[in-house]
């Protein structure tokens, strides 16, 4: 294996990590709201918001509208939580609000243990 091979394996690898970190937040938020989610419904949520955030927010930068941009991309996430989980606007809110609130507060337990979320990527 050339040098190259390992940078997209191990691009790869950090994807995945990410991706599942990412969604265990999600995942437990979405069971507060709703209890018949399963890990792979946040895992699908996640994976896709990530590319409908994506691409509203490069269009809107592309025509010079980057805020705008990200503003639509947040509408944008919680559209996609909101037809993955089966729920309202209000329960895609709760969903995202909860899933930040839990990863703030993974990334502090972690903390205490000298583990920096950032330092796994």
């Amino acid at each position: 294996m050339d040098i190259h091979s390992h940078g997209i394996i191990g691009a790869v690898i950090v994807f995945l990590i990410a991706w599942i970190v990412t969604s265990i937040p999600v995942w437990l938020a979405s069971k507060a709201v709703s209890k018949e989610n399963s890990f792979g419904d946040a895992l699908i949520a996640t994976l896709f918001a990530f590319i409908v955030y994506t691409i509203i927010t490069f269009i809107f930068a592309f025509i010079g509208f980057p805020f705008i941009g990200t503003i639509v991309g947040i509408i944008g996430i919680l559209a996609v939580f909101k037809a993955v989980f089966e729920t309202g606007w209000l329960g895609a809110i709760a969903i995202a609000v909860l899933a930040v609130i839990i990863y703030v507060i993974i990334a502090f337990i972690l903390g205490l243990f000298g583990i920096a979320v950032v330092h796994l990527f």
